[in-house]
């Protein structure tokens, strides 16, 4: 009897015990498991269930969180080693002492707990490159754990996206960027008042060439950033338009790459009215210019600069080829007359195809005087121009072709260029049987003194008291010829 009690007794306490605690028991009918809720006084079952759901989707127990901690400490670390290691590589003077030494750190620090010695032979790749793409990846590896333990701590889902950004810079993958994509997604869903989630979802967008979609985060980074100041307070500073000139930037970038010039620049001079660094200014403007060059003609320019990398090779005779090509689809005077001068460049100094060369720059010379409006550029195709007609009066001059040489003489003299005066000198000798022609044209040789060498001085004094003493003009004839005798003396003596 006494057994009996003892007995009932002891099944009481267990089934009291079982009651008041949460178990997870066999389903009799599916063979699966159901939850056995806790009992707590004056609730009701329903409830608690309710708070053990919710509390499963805000947050995770103290133990997960703190080691999670440690392996975003661990991830920090690891990061913060492959930025050192490419910083290494992208020095000018790389020391790669220096980056074996913040290697074999990194490696004594993430294996010394995880693996034989014999391992960390296994983290030796042979090229630097590779190197900080192994750490990266360790990096992303020990982040991702982390983030499976608490994925609610969102310094460590900050972490993983720029791992995931830094490895898609390094390798052009694809498929890194969608994972920082998506993890950039995921925290819009609990903050859309962050500009800079917004900002990092452009950066990702554009380096896949997704350019609406960039544009639309750029976009939207700048509502953000512009609407979230209106819950500060005044005293917390002014907008920080150093980023919201940045956005507008990407912006006008996206646009550009997607060949909508017209909203490209408005976005553009936007950021330029905002800007108060020269340095940004000056960058903005050179990217306006660039989408002006052909009057918002953004496929031009882009095959401007293929052709100017074939010409950065040597390669001139294709680098013509396309030029020509380029100028079947170019709309305004101003870019025309700029690929045509670049064609006679290489026709005239590559090809030795003068007489094309000289053509061809001389309807860009002709465009040009018709525009009121004056370029950077007008000067160069003068100064070309006048050279090539110098260059080529000189072969016919050798050639004892004295007509030819006067007419391109003559037709270089015309524009003012650093050797204008030893155009009028040429003429002047060529004039020589002309006495008054040769006076006049030998004076005009002598307003540019400073581009002439003695010798040409000289031989102009000459020629003047020639010239003089034939006219009759005894008293002129005499002062030229005094300056020759005299110009003479001076340079045998400085010899």
């Amino acid at each position: 009897m006494q057994i009996k009690l003892v007995q009932i007794f002891i099944l009481t306490l267990i089934i009291a015990g079982c009651a008041s605690q949460k178990r997870i028991v066999p389903s009799p009918q599916s063979g699966s498991t159901r939850e056995i809720i806790h009992s707590y006084p004056g609730t009701d079952s329903s409830v608690v269930k309710k708070a053990i759901d919710y509390s499963k989707k805000v947050g995770v127990d103290f133990e997960r969180q703190n080691q999670a901690k440690q392996l975003l400490d661990r991830g920090l670390r690891t990061f913060a080693a492959a930025e050192s290691l490419q910083s290494c590589i992208q020095n000018p003077s790389p020391n790669e002492r220096t980056f074996f030494q913040i290697y074999e750190n990194w490696i004594n620090q993430a294996l010394s707990k995880e693996g034989p010695l014999k391992l960390r032979e296994e983290y030796k790749p042979h090229r630097l490159q590779q190197i900080v793409l192994t750490v990266l990846d360790s990096a992303s590896q020990i982040t991702y754990r982390g983030k499976l333990l608490d994925p609610f701590n969102l310094e460590i889902r900050g972490l993983l996206i720029k791992i995931y950004m830094k490895q898609g810079e390094l390798t052009h993958g694809h498929e890194y960027y969608t994972h920082a994509i998506e993890e950039l997604k995921r925290l819009l869903l609990i903050d859309k008042s962050n500009p800079y989630i917004y900002e990092k979802l452009g950066e990702c967008y554009f380096a896949l060439n997704d350019w609406a979609n960039s544009y639309q985060c750029f976009h939207e980074a700048e509502r953000v950033l512009n609407s979230v100041k209106l819950f500060e307070l005044p005293s917390t500073g002014a907008l920080d338009t150093t980023r919201l000139v940045y956005y507008l930037h990407r912006q006008g970038e996206a646009k550009m790459r997607s060949y909508d010039s017209n909203g490209a620049i408005a976005v553009l001079s936007r950021a330029m009215q905002l800007t108060n660094s020269h340095e940004t200014k000056r960058q903005l403007q050179l990217i306006l210019d660039w989408i002006n060059w052909d009057d918002g003609n953004i496929r031009a320019s882009e095959i401007r600069d293929q052709i100017r990398r074939l010409e950065a090779d040597n390669r001139f005779r294709e680098a013509r080829a396309q030029y020509l090509d380029l100028l079947k689809l170019l709309r305004s005077d101003r870019a025309k007359n700029e690929i045509n001068w670049k064609i006679a460049s290489i026709e005239y100094n590559v090809l030795g195809r003068k007489n094309e060369a000289l053509a061809r720059l001389f309807l860009v010379i002709q465009s040009i005087h018709k525009n009121p409006v004056k370029e950077k550029l007008h000067e160069i195709y003068l100064k070309d121009y006048a050279a090539m007609c110098y260059s080529v009066g000189i072969d016919y001059l050798n050639r004892h072709e004295f007509r030819l040489a006067y007419i391109y003489f003559n037709q270089s003299s015309q524009i003012e260029w650093d050797h204008q005066g030893d155009c009028f000198y040429q003429l002047a000798h060529l004039s020589r049987d002309h006495p008054a022609e040769a006076i006049r044209l030998s004076l005009r040789a002598l307003d540019f003194m400073s581009q002439l060498s003695q010798a040409k001085i000289r031989s102009l004094y000459q020629l003047l008291a020639i010239s003089y003493k034939r006219m009759g003009e005894f008293d002129n004839a005499n002062k030229y010829f005094q300056d020759w005798v005299n110009l003479k003396n001076i340079t045998k003596n400085e010899l």
